[in-house]
């Protein structure tokens, strides 16, 4: 519903088997609609003004030839008045109606006169009887008195008049055009001349005109609705193409690129759409680089304005990960060399991270900060560090059997309290974790010997009793803390029973 009241879209709604069609038939079906109702309105319009107008000219020209033929008739009032005898009055008036039929015009249905002498007595002025029908193309009605009805009619006959009406025949009745003149002695009225043309002779070729004109439009129709879907179908198929990319954009396909190969709005459109993909493949190569944490914050923040610096404190659990002996690799192989190796192991951790709900905060060189959180973040973080250490002998094994170089890692766990937002510069910033409970995590792990996971007192207790095998160690002192801190070393998880 519109604010106007109802619309067509809701009433093709409402009507559900119209609706699959116009769906299905999509903008095709409705260019075709428009391009069809066009045709139909001009052929329409060309074919009332065409009729009317052929209609008007030809009754106009009937109406003329009407009038000569009465003029004709009346011509023989000088011969009719020098003649006495009614009779042969009446004879030179059929002479004449004879030989008006014998010119066989089309569609003459047939002409009278009839006598209207008003005055007393039983005779007439054009023939021997008062009101009757002195003269007929038709003889056989000659002679016959004009019914009281009809003769009422006559005599109303002042001047030229026409009408329509419907002619018996037989059985059938046919359209037929009525003119009747008056016809005058000495300027008296004295009788009326009856002329009757039919319709289609009249109006014949209007009427035939409307066929051709109805099949033209027919075919003007057929044409339209072909030039219609040709033209709508190459101005949908951009549009179909548009939507399919949108589909498989939704579905994580970026690899989509739409041909611009129009300068209309479509082909606008279609480079608006490949802007829109290169601007997403650029937003998901960059999140490569922020954690996940990151991206969640500033897909919150960015709704209620700019993002600005601050944070809260937070409960989380921390993993560190460094290589063993990276700097002594890095002074003996080249840079190349180097990272390749590097971003192996790395991806490999990460990847175990992610699957333990761990979020990769950052990499420090050869160094992974990862932070979990939820009620299970001891747990998952324990379970992700003694996971890393099993592929990495795994990956380790392999390597020595292709004959390259190997790596190991040492791993420092711990949880606590810390503050966690929008830290750096107005300008450029990092969203991370800032406080004793990381700290303690990067020592521990400094403090971890290759393949070996250092756990503090806090994250140990914090997890799923015996679900883990480790070892209580020594206390160890950490630089900023007076006390030593109370350190396990996680060796496995315990297998199910």
């Amino acid at each position: 519903m519109n604010k106007d009241g109802f619309s067509i879209y809701d009433l093709i709604e409402k009507i559900e088997p119209l609706k699959k069609i116009v769906m299905r038939g999509g903008i095709r079906f409705k260019w075709g609609i428009i391009i069809s109702v066009l045709i139909l309105i001009v052929v329409i319009l060309l074919s009332t003004i065409y009729v009317a107008m052929s209609t008007n000219a030809l009754l106009t020209a009937n109406d003329k030839l009407c009038q000569t033929i009465a003029e004709n008739i009346a011509s023989t009032e000088s011969i009719i008045t020098g003649e006495k005898k009614l009779f042969k009055r009446a004879l030179i008036l059929q002479d004449v109606l004879n030989k008006l039929s014998q010119s066989r015009i089309e569609g003459l249905a047939y002409a009278a006169v009839y006598d209207i002498f008003e005055k007393k007595g039983r005779r007439g002025i054009l023939g021997e009887r008062k009101n009757s029908i002195v003269a007929h193309t038709k003889t056989g009605r000659k002679g016959r008195r004009i019914p009281r009805k009809m003769l009422k009619e006559l005599r109303e006959v002042n001047e030229m008049a026409k009408d329509r009406i419907m002619l018996k025949s037989d059985d059938s009745q046919i359209p037929s055009y009525q003119y009747r003149m008056p016809f005058k002695f000495f300027g008296s009225r004295v009788g009326v001349i009856e002329i009757v043309f039919t319709e289609e002779s009249i109006l014949g070729a209007v009427n035939r005109a409307k066929l051709y004109i109805i099949l033209s439009g027919l075919l003007m129709l057929i044409v339209g609705i072909a030039i219609s879907t040709f033209t709508s179908r190459r101005m949908v198929q951009p549009i179909r193409d548009l939507t399919d990319g949108v589909h498989r954009v939704g579905g994580g396909d970026l690899d989509v690129d739409m041909e611009v190969a129009t300068h209309d709005e479509i082909g606008m459109l279609a480079d608006e759409f490949n802007k829109m993909t290169d601007h997403l493949r650029e937003k998901l190569q960059m999140q490569k680089f922020v954690s996940k944490s990151t991206i969640d914050m500033v897909k919150k923040k960015a709704r209620s304005g700019d993002i600005d610096l601050g944070g809260s404190r937070e409960n989380f659990a921390f993993l560190f990960s460094d290589v063993r002996g990276f700097t002594a690799m890095s002074e003996k192989l080249k840079p190349e060399e180097v990272v390749s190796i590097l971003n192996e192991y790395l991806d490999l951790q990460s990847q175990i991270i992610k699957k333990h709900g761990g979020d990769i905060d950052k990499f420090v060189g050869d160094e992974v900060m990862a932070v979990f959180s939820g009620s299970k973040k001891a747990d998952n973080a324990i379970s992700a560090a003694v996971e890393i250490i099993d592929e990495i002998e795994k990956l380790n094994s392999q390597r020595q059997n292709e004959g390259v170089r190997t790596v190991d890692v040492g791993i420092g766990l711990n949880s606590g309290e810390v503050v966690h937002g929008r830290m750096g510069s107005r300008d450029r910033m990092d969203n991370t974790s800032i406080g004793d409970a990381v700290n303690l995590a990067a020592r521990l792990c400094s403090q971890a010997e290759a393949g070996r996971i250092i756990a503090s007192k806090v994250i140990v207790s914090s997890a799923t009793k015996k679900r883990f095998v480790g070892k209580k160690l020594d206390p160890i002192r950490v630089k900023g803390k007076e006390k030593p801190i109370p350190i396990y070393q996680i060796t496995g998880r315990k297998s199910s029973k």
